[in-house]
């Protein structure tokens, strides 16, 4: 008994004496440096972007009682994307046999069709819309029709369509959420244009007989300190040397077009000589990392779309949009190219300037040629098979008539057609 309470009483001691020693470590442990989480923050450069954002239709046809809809009116793109985004879509089922042909499935009557300006990834669309299934990592699509007659089991069938391959899923949803793309449809009638010629080629094509009125537009544009991509693009700036619009830290490199103000970062070390055994799986995901790529370091300077993959080098394409209608130039200076390398990018192209100020004083208005006659035109230089869309659109060169100094640029109207998955503009109007 008096043996317990000694061991008792030793007990009690060693506790104190370890509440003590506890105590004057925490009391004596220096004072660490907070860390500046500026320090670490990667670099911003403009704007960030949801997938939605840049993932994202740029043409509505719309099919009803025998008369076809089209539109590129951006506001009604963005507000039947945004509804997209609330259904709940039923898991979607590969269709290997089709109850009648793919185009005729796509474009039936009383539907509405989503259409993009390239094939995207299911599997980067699935963070877009929540969209079940499986093996999204493996195909891609181009086209959403909702078929909007009720079917047998009281849904709704959606089909995401690819056209270049003719492969097709199937999904469905709810009537109120049919109920809900109807209305914004009702609402937004007048932005739609009947499509009056229909050519029943390998692809189907909606055309206009009747001319298209756009403004030329001119916009000041507004330089980006190229320090900012030099320290987003080579990590530590103390160890990059410049010279001659050229920077380099020794294995990577910058090159600067001041003229166009374009820029070409390129890690040899990541080249990659061969790209004939990249999976489908694998393609997704380098549009995924590039998109991503961007993200990381803000790179987003205007409205780029996702415009296109190419499997031989790995490049993924974003093409700048204004008003909802396409940019081109020869030059780079609307598009956003990635090529991804063996473990992270091998090249990035882009411009370094964003569109600012528009000068409304300058804006005219210029007719350009029905869709019609442009198809008519081409024709008889291309195979009508190999055309697969006629959208108008701008091209962007710098402004001549005044000394600018490169500081304008001028949108100039002019028609857009995509044959084979390429875009290239054809033909421009009067003003």
């Amino acid at each position: 008994m008096k043996g317990t309470k000694i061991r008792g009483v030793i007990l009690t001691i060693l506790v104190v004496i370890s509440v003590f020693l506890s105590y004057s470590l925490w009391k004596v442990q220096p004072d660490y440096e907070v860390i500046d989480n500026e320090t670490v923050k990667k670099e911003q450069i403009a704007k960030m972007r949801q997938p939605e954002q840049v993932f994202r239709p740029t043409m509505v046809y719309y099919h009803q009682n025998d008369v076809n809809y089209m539109s590129q009116n951006l506001d009604l793109v963005s507000a039947l994307v945004k509804a997209g985004t609330t259904f709940d879509f039923s898991e979607l089922v590969r269709m290997d046999k089709l109850s009648a042909g793919y185009q005729a499935m796509m474009h039936q009557d009383n539907s509405m069709e989503l259409v993009f300006p390239n094939a995207v990834p299911l599997s980067i669309y699935s963070q877009v819309f929540r969209l079940k299934g499986d093996n999204f990592d493996l195909n891609s699509f181009n086209r959403i029709t909702f078929n909007l007659n009720k079917s047998e089991n009281g849904l709704f069938s959606v089909y995401f369509g690819n056209d270049s391959n003719e492969q097709m899923y199937q999904g469905s949803i709810q009537q109120d959420q049919v109920d809900e793309l109807k209305e914004i449809l009702t609402k937004q009638k007048k932005d739609l244009v009947v499509a009056d010629q229909l050519y029943k080629n390998k692809q189907y094509l909606f055309l206009s007989d009747r001319p298209v009125k756009l403004k030329q537009q001119q916009y000041v544009i507004e330089a980006i300190d190229i320090g900012l991509f030099k320290n987003a693009l080579f990590g530590d700036g103390s160890k990059v040397k410049g010279q001659d619009n050229s920077y380099t830290n020794g294995s990577s490199s910058m090159t600067v077009n001041p003229d166009d103000k374009v820029l070409t970062y390129v890690d040899p070390a990541q080249e990659r000589r061969d790209t004939s055994q990249l999976s489908s799986a694998m393609k997704s995901e380098q549009i995924q990392s590039s998109f991503s790529f961007i993200n990381d370091h803000w790179g987003w300077t205007g409205d780029y779309y996702y415009s296109g993959y190419s499997a031989d080098t790995s490049t993924t394409a974003f093409s700048l949009f204004v008003q909802g209608l396409p940019v081109f130039n020869d030059d780079g200076m609307s598009e956003i190219l990635v090529a991804e390398g063996t473990e992270s990018v091998y090249k990035y192209r882009r411009p370094f300037f964003k569109l600012g100020a528009q000068i409304s004083t300058e804006s005219k208005e210029v007719t350009l040629p029905s869709s019609d006659s442009v198809y008519n035109e081409l024709i008889k230089t291309v195979n009508p098979d190999d055309i697969q869309m006629i959208v108008p659109g701008y091209v962007m060169g710098y402004e001549q008539n005044n000394k600018s100094y490169n500081r304008v640029v001028e949108l100039t109207p002019a028609w857009f057609y995509k044959y084979n998955g390429t875009w290239t503009p054809v033909k421009g109007g009067d003003a």
